[in-house]
């Protein structure tokens, strides 16, 4: 894929699924805590969880449109 072709729904919700699950797995620096992202700045406070939460919401309201 060209660089500067742009990205399908499929790739971000891929995507979307790797940040969610980097948020669920064991961080490496923290064993028994949760979390192996580097972005977040709090509990509530991740723009890559916020970013992937979007993506997947916008792929739930299309799959469930009446």
């Amino acid at each position: 894929m060209a660089i500067d072709e742009p990205v399908s729904r499929a790739t971000e919700l891929f995507t979307a699924e790797r940040v969610l699950d980097a948020h669920w797995s064991r961080a490496l620096d923290r064993p028994w805590q949760a979390g192996g992202c580097l972005e977040c700045r709090g509990q509530h406070d991740c723009p890559q969880l916020d970013w992937a939460f979007g993506i997947v919401a916008d792929v739930v309201s299309v799959l469930f449109q009446k």
